[in-house]
């Protein structure tokens, strides 16, 4: 407790000890594990289900979607980044590539922006930024001078269907076959209709 915050290759050491005990688990019986970080002695999971889950592993660069290769069942990432699938690709993944887009939908762009900047001006940080940031002050502080305007930039935004097309195909093209839309936007139960009759019909 309290013993900094650890680099990124640590990170990924100890994600990937993490993985290996799980993975372990999940073929049943008694399980010990000795790893450089973590430690497992005679532990069970007594109730498995019949189809285990997937675990799709976040990933900001090409190491970390190497290891959701290896490690994990499938890759999760944040940005159309075609290098992040072929990573994956390359180091034997074949499970789902799931991609997080954030939109903002409202009535009019202004409200839709500046709701998205309220609760999601941290993204536009980037994933280098942050993955280096270990407490909510540091996200608030590295977003400060973050704008409406570049909220609006990155964000579809608003009431029309295209820029949110526009963002759907930018991930499918860079690989990823499973996309998770995030409403940033003031109405959920809006962004949900306009989804389902204006966007999932053309995606």
């Amino acid at each position: 407790m309290g013993q900094g915050w650890p680099n990124v290759r640590g990170r990924q050491e100890m994600l990937a000890e993490a993985l290996d005990i799980i993975n372990l688990l999940w073929r049943g019986g008694y399980r010990s594990y000795q790893g450089k970080y973590l430690q497992v002695e005679d532990a069970r999971v007594f109730d498995l289900p019949a189809t285990l889950p997937v675990i799709a592993v976040a990933a900001g660069g090409t190491d970390a979607a190497g290891l959701a290769a290896t490690h994990g069942g499938g890759l999760f990432a944040t940005e159309p980044r075609p290098d992040l699938v072929a990573a994956y690709q390359d180091k034997g993944g074949t499970g789902p590539k799931y991609a997080e887009i954030a939109m903002a939908w409202a009535p009019d762009v202004d409200s839709a922006a500046r709701e998205a900047h309220r609760t999601f001006r941290w993204a536009l940080s980037g994933w280098k930024v942050m993955t280096e940031l270990p407490n909510p002050a540091n996200f608030d502080a590295a977003s400060r001078n973050v704008r409406v305007e570049d909220v609006q930039e990155k964000f579809a935004c608003g009431p029309d269907p295209e820029p949110y097309l526009d963002a759907v195909k930018t991930y499918a093209e860079a690989g990823f076959d499973h996309l998770v839309a995030v409403n940033a936007g003031p109405d959920p139960d809006g962004f949900m209709d306009f989804f389902a009759e204006q966007i999932k019909p053309r995606s």
